[in-house]
């Protein structure tokens, strides 16, 4: 063999030779699993979506929340900082969870902390809060393959077959699920004690709620638990369509545009919209001045919904789900019936758009 194709020969090698010890020097090394990170004392991400208990809601400051008692107890153990993501929304269903983590730009997640069910119970079925919870982890799984999953039964949730729902469904996901009935339960102290109102905890219950998941964090750090979210083939996985329609198909004169809301006071006015799709939610503004509207979908009752809350706020309010896949139309019409809530002399339907796939 000739000199110079010798020389070419091993040049090409040396050249394959340094390019190899670049990728591995320069490569990014594996990241290490939330339970790692916080034994080590490095920074994590966490996320929380829920509702009102996920955002401690009854908690006299925020030196009682939680989610902060967690911090404060891990921190104070192993050093480490946290960062906090909140998708929250008092009175939220999975369904609101599902949708405002879509428009939420959270990233870079070791942790996720699920709190749903104390709500779902009043709106929907299991079956119905089933297909919700398991779009939700979908969701999840697919924006944070590496994280962790620790999903919350709610200490005031007593319906059967919704807490079967959340345990089967972490299992299924490789999630840890948290009962926090349990550390209620072995209190020996009334639910008055521990609650503000009989559901959401005081500071002492939110405080049994930390204890259960600084606890839960550590033994998972004993015992060297891996992350086997990562194990769930995301392309296996589908994320639910959810889309905004603003065209309605048809509405009374009584319903005003403003600032993007078609806005109503009158009884009986109605706004009408099409769509295709299995579920439907509508996006509104509630407030002290919310009226009720009652729900037709193809011209047979489905449902009332109350726009009324304490402040004002927009929401993302589930309707139904689990209809044929097939077109559809749906009428709200301002309801004679008042929220005893309400106690000034509007009822007020505010309606942007409406959630379909």
């Amino acid at each position: 063999m000739k000199k110079g194709i010798k020389y070419f020969i091993y040049s090409l090698i040396f050249i394959a030779i340094l390019g190899m010890l670049y990728l591995l020097i320069h490569s990014k090394k594996p990241e290490r699993n939330v339970y790692e990170k916080i034994a080590d004392g490095k920074k994590v991400n966490y996320l929380i979506v829920g509702d009102s208990i996920g955002r401690s809601s009854g908690a006299s400051n925020n030196q009682h929340k939680w989610f902060q008692l967690v911090e404060r107890g891990l921190t104070k153990k192993y050093g480490g900082a946290f960062s906090r993501h909140l998708v929250v929304q008092s009175g939220a269903t999975a369904f609101e969870g599902l949708y405002k983590l879509k428009n939420n730009l959270s990233k870079d997640i070791d942790l996720v902390f699920i709190v749903f069910g104390e709500n779902d119970r009043k709106y929907m079925d299991n079956k119905q809060f089933y297909f919700l919870y398991q779009s939700l982890l979908d969701e999840i799984v697919i924006r944070f393959p590496h994280a962790e999953l620790i999903t919350i039964t709610e200490s005031s949730l007593d319906n059967e077959e919704f807490i079967d729902v959340i345990k089967q469904l972490s299992k299924d996901y490789y999630a840890t699920n948290i009962d926090m009935r349990i550390p209620f339960r072995n209190s020996r102290l009334s639910t008055e004690r521990l609650t503000n109102d009989l559901v959401h905890p005081n500071d002492y219950g939110y405080y049994l709620y930390a204890q259960e998941i600084i606890q839960t964090i550590d033994t998972a750090i004993r015992k060297d638990k891996k992350v086997l979210t990562s194990s769930i083939p995301v392309n296996e996985v589908s994320s639910l369509e959810m889309n905004t329609n603003y065209s309605y198909r048809s509405i009374d004169p009584s319903f005003q545009n403003k600032k993007g809301y078609y806005t109503s006071n009158q009884i009986g006015s109605t706004i009408e919209y099409q769509f295709y799709g299995s579920f439907l939610g509508v996006n509104v503004i509630r407030s002290e001045k919310g009226g009720k509207m009652d729900v037709f979908i193809d011209d047979n009752y489905e449902t009332t919904i109350s726009t009324w809350w304490p402040f004002k706020k927009e929401r993302s309010l589930y309707v139904t789900s689990g209809l044929t896949n097939k077109d559809h139309t749906v009428k709200f019409q301002i309801s004679a019936d008042k929220s005893r809530y309400n106690i000034t002399d509007q009822q007020l339907i505010q309606i942007s758009s409406i959630i379909t796939n």
